[in-house]
């Protein structure tokens, strides 16, 4: 007879699969997943409560509230602009830039999308720059998906090296703060550009050298109106200035908080900012249509939040976490150390490659999570085993591996919930024709550069 721990996993394998299949829109697929962990804990009391809580209450504390107060608030940031026109404005400015050229414009959209995963998470800048992706191809009459999937791709890629660029890394870095000492210094703002940003920048000219050689019939397509494209003025489509500034305004006094609360060490999170910084664009706006006074600027922006995404990451987070409250991430992580902890090169290597294959499998945020302690428990059962290399191998595998598939990262996951607005979303077959092989070759140069210069990355 089946045990309820195999029953777990049972669960977690065929709501991935739902997932997967687009057979099931994907956040009703997780939903079901979680209403079937729900019976099946009631039934088998396998899940461990913590203190008097209910199992309801349990699985709720395995959502991370703080991603998705994240996202909340920068998609506020993104309807407001919307409204106002600042994605059309970017469109026509950005098409007229590349003068048509598709592979310029994956370039440079690619090279923004990059720049800011470096200052803010790539999760906020996919929300902003998405939906621009979106309006230029339209304009340009051409298919959306390789630019979309180059962004998503490219910010998973240069997130890694930043502290602020992937959750993972915020994760990573506040658990080394905590471990104080060394460990602490070593994993700051500068930290991870130091130790991770030349690695980052090997990884994204090849991903940019793949994507160019998969997509080279897309690209030797030129656009047939680029003509009309290059004559239109781009501050016609601005309809609401005023809004545009003020919202830019918090916009960036928000980007702002992200990168102080590092540097001035304060202690609020980033989904705090996130969510304060729309709260008070949404308090200063002042729309010059009347429509959308009063109750209406709330509705047009709630019709721009991409709810169904929200609810999908919620899911997603108690269906990874049903699995890791059960043992089964840890014991992972614990076959991984008795397989590989004689050498401290290749543990490391091992890290960076059953990182990025699981969390190609499941969000990389939770399997940090799930991660972390194990990381540390090692270290603390054997002294001599230096944690630091395993934390920047955890770093790159998280990161790199969540190019793989459309639900490896979050940045994905809105990459393709805003794919959906267009004629052409992204489906998982296509996802896995780019992404999977752009994990490959990111993962084999982040363990060229573990092996040659494991030393650098010790504490």
């Amino acid at each position: 007879m089946i045990s309820a721990e195999a029953t777990v996993l049972l669960i977690f394998i065929l709501s991935f699969v739902l997932i997967l299949s687009e057979k099931l829109h994907r956040s009703i697929a997780a939903w079901l997943g979680c209403i079937l962990m729900l019976f099946t804990g009631h039934a088998t009391g396998v899940f461990n409560l913590t203190g008097d809580n209910s199992l309801e209450h349990e699985m709720l504390t395995w959502i991370e509230f703080e991603v998705i107060g994240l996202l909340l608030g920068m998609m506020v940031f993104a309807g407001l602009l919307e409204i106002c026109g600042f994605f059309e404005f970017v469109a026509i400015k950005a098409s007229k830039m590349s003068k048509g050229d598709p592979w310029l414009l994956i370039v440079y959209l690619g090279t923004l999308t990059t720049l800011l995963s470096l200052v803010i998470d790539n999760v906020t800048a996919i929300i902003i720059i998405a939906p621009i992706t979106l309006k230029i191809c339209q304009k340009m009459e051409i298919s959306a998906i390789p630019p979309l999937l180059a962004e998503a791709i490219l910010s998973d890629t240069g997130g890694v090296a930043s502290m602020v660029g992937d959750p993972p890394n915020i994760m990573i870095a506040a658990a080394a703060n905590d471990q104080g000492g060394e460990l602490a210094n070593l994993f700051g703002f500068n930290g991870f550009l130091l130790h991770l940003g030349i690695l980052t920048l090997f990884a994204w000219v090849a991903t940019l050298g793949y994507m160019r050689w998969y997509y080279r019939d897309w690209i030797a397509k030129k656009p047939e109106n680029i003509e009309s494209l290059l004559e239109e003025d781009e501050w016609d489509s601005i309809e609401d200035l005023l809004l545009m500034k003020t919202t830019l305004f918090f916009l960036a006094l928000t980007i702002v908080g992200f990168s102080l609360t590092e540097v001035l060490h304060l202690h609020i999170e980033i989904h705090a900012i996130a969510l304060a910084g729309a709260g008070l664009a949404l308090v200063f706006a002042r729309p010059k249509e009347p429509s959308l006074w009063g109750d209406g600027l709330m509705r047009s922006v709630s019709e721009k939040i991409e709810w169904a995404a929200l609810l999908f990451f919620a899911g997603l987070f108690m269906l990874v976490g049903a699995v890791a409250n059960v043992g089964y991430l840890e014991s992972l992580a614990i076959w991984i150390y008795d397989k590989f902890g004689s050498n401290q090169v290749m543990l490391a290597v091992a890290v960076v490659w059953f990182s990025a294959i699981a969390s190609a499998i499941i969000d990389n945020i939770p399997f940090t999570a799930a991660m972390i302690p194990v990381i540390i428990s090692i270290g603390e059962a054997n002294p001599d085993v230096d944690i630091a290399p395993l934390f920047w191998a955890l770093a790159m595998g998280a990161g790199f591996g969540g190019n793989a598939t459309p639900i490896g990262s979050s940045a994905n996951v809105m990459t393709v919930s805003i794919s959906e607005r267009g004629s052409q979303p992204i489906t998982t077959k296509e996802w896995l024709r780019v992404g999977l092989p752009v994990m490959v070759i990111t993962c084999f140069v982040a363990s060229v550069f573990i092996i040659l210069f494991h030393g650098f990355y010790s504490s």
